[in-house]
């Protein structure tokens, strides 16, 4: 078996990325807490995967108020909407 390779898109600061990663399969999302205070910040989530390439392509999350990020996360995650 192989390494997966993450590509990242979409973020404002940087061009478009790619890392090879670890054997197991890529998680839902990639995040970033605000230090000292709880919340999601920003961060990217996956809105493809290709199990026979073995590559999963990540969207950019924008950074902001926590309140809009971490739904997004949430949902990415295959969660049932926050209430």
């Amino acid at each position: 078996m192989g390494h997966w390779v993450y590509a990242f898109s979409g973020c404002p600061e940087l061009d478009d990325q790619q890392h090879v990663g670890h054997e197991a399969e890529p998680g839902a999302a990639i995040v970033r807490e605000r230090p000292g205070d709880p919340g999601i910040v920003d961060g990217y989530v996956r809105e493809g995967l290709d199990e026979v390439m073995m590559v999963a392509r990540y969207r950019w999350v924008a950074s902001g108020d926590p309140a809009s990020v971490t739904p997004a996360v949430w949902r990415a995650a295959g969660a049932p909407p926050l209430s």
